[in-house]
């Protein structure tokens, strides 16, 4: 079992949208998302009821981003459509905040490394849990970013949401010892909260 105590602990949800999560989705796929949700959904409501600090990551795209217009991939997460939009059971509540971003990384070009300061959360005080979809894109770089920032990573891989080899991708790439050191990957119900 992982004891974290609530204070010091934020729980970051990433790209938990309609376009990867739900039916009608341009990238929805059943396998290893739809058991996610409600593991996800369980655990945030258990890191809300300890006073964990909630993060959620919302991936937005424009007509005019370079990977459509540039490098001619199709359009996905057009910013105010409904695949762009987190999923009702995931929503955040009054006062949760969403860093919006424009790329795989939460960091690049947005607020969260900000947010982080506003809140006051650091590495030497603060263990960050990383979940959502999908496990070797946007989860992997958040993972990554709070890595190399030298927080210690909790990553709760059934909360990860992605096909079997999506997901062991994350697992194999975290278990290497280059990261391992300060990167955790476990179950949601291997984490308790203490207050």
């Amino acid at each position: 079992m992982i004891k974290l105590h609530s204070k010091s602990t934020a729980l970051v949800v990433i790209d938990m949208e309609n376009e990867f999560c739900k039916p009608g989705g341009k990238l929805y796929h059943s396998e290893g998302v739809d058991e996610v949700i409600p593991r996800l959904q369980h655990f945030l409501r258990e890191g809300r009821e300890a006073g964990v600090q909630v993060i959620f990551v919302q991936s937005v795209r424009f007509p005019n981003s370079p990977e459509f217009i540039r490098f001619g991939q199709a359009p996905i997460l057009l910013e105010g459509t409904w695949g762009a939009r987190l999923i009702e059971e995931l929503r955040p509540k009054a006062g949760e905040p969403v860093i919006e971003k424009h790329t795989h990384d939460c960091f690049y070009k947005t607020e969260l490394d900000p947010l982080l300061e506003r809140l006051i959360i650091r590495p030497e005080t603060h263990t960050i849990i990383v979940g959502g979809i999908n496990a070797n894109i946007c989860v992997y770089h958040a993972v990554i970013g709070f890595h190399i920032r030298h927080y210690n990573v909790i990553v709760p891989l059934d909360c990860c949401a992605g096909r079997p080899a999506e997901r062991e991708m994350l697992k194999t790439q975290m278990a290497n010892p280059a990261y391992s050191y300060n990167v955790t990957l476990t179950r949601s119900d291997e984490i308790i909260f203490e207050h």
